[in-house]
């Protein structure tokens, strides 16, 4: 995070179902210093980074409740064999019925400009964010429809199309979009790392580059992986954790330099 005086643009990593860590992380900013995500120039996301971003666009006021919605979902998963792989299971249409159940009908307007959501083009593996948005069916196109979230064999196996051509997985190129017009960004992961919210684990000497962002190499990452694709009973806890992390961020010394923003709020 540049150290740069002003408003942050914020961007969440994809987590998979540990998305609950980051609606934790949002709860607790806003919940201790809301202007952090109301006067952001931009709030991104990539894969389910991208939900979160939206619901924090959008007025999605209580994350709590999009928690709900995910610990609900993973209740039916485990109790299904192959879990999300399960063919009977439509990712898409639960994703869409969520946000269509949470966002307002005028979500499109607030996230029009300001809503970041990363997309990777099938064909040429580029890099795109999408920041337009005109009607919020237009927006569950992008984020609810997979075109975010869309990982092949994991989701299904034809690629979702938005306006003529098909997109997969933001997190293949982009695990932590970064605005183009600023440095200023505070990020969030549910995995350990050069991130400036996510889980403190015990220093390591080994680290990954996954698609521009470097975790570390651990076993505690390891397991979160693993919950985050097969979801388990830590995704409750994942949510607390990620307010007491935001807090923690809050009253360190990094956090500082973000709570300098309030004066222009």
């Amino acid at each position: 995070m540049s150290s740069q005086e002003g408003p942050h643009s914020v961007s969440f990593a994809g987590c998979g179902f540990l998305a609950t860590y980051q609606l934790g992380v949002a709860q607790g900013l806003l919940t201790q210093a809301p202007w952090i995500l109301h006067a952001a120039p931009r709030v991104l996301g990539a894969s389910s980074g991208s939900l979160v971003a939206a619901a924090v666009r959008c007025g999605v006021t209580f994350p709590a409740k999009m928690v709900e919605e995910l610990l609900l979902f993973a209740s039916r998963l485990n109790e299904i064999p192959l879990g999300p792989l399960n063919p009977s299971i439509n990712m898409a249409k639960w994703l869409e019925y969520v946000l269509r159940k949470h966002l307002s009908n005028d979500s499109h307007r607030l996230a029009n400009g300001r809503l970041g959501v990363a997309v990777t083009r099938l064909l040429s593996s580029k890099k795109i964010m999408v920041t337009d948005f005109h009607s919020k069916e237009e927006l569950l196109q992008v984020c609810a429809l997979l075109c975010s979230c869309f990982v092949p064999g994991y989701c299904g196996v034809v690629p979702p199309s938005f306006k003529g051509v098909h997109y997969v997985d933001g997190g293949f190129t982009s695990m932590l979009p970064q605005p183009d017009h600023s440095l200023r960004t505070l990020t969030v992961s549910a995995f350990s790392g050069e991130v400036d919210i996510c889980p403190q684990n015990e220093p390591n000497t080994l680290d990954l580059v996954v698609s521009g962002t470097i975790m570390n190499l651990n076993q505690a990452n390891s397991r979160r992986l693993v919950n985050a694709l097969y979801p388990s009973d830590g995704l409750e806890t994942a949510y607390h954790n990620g307010i007491k992390d935001a807090i923690h961020f809050l009253q360190s010394s990094g956090g500082s330099i973000i709570l300098t923003m309030n004066t222009t709020y």
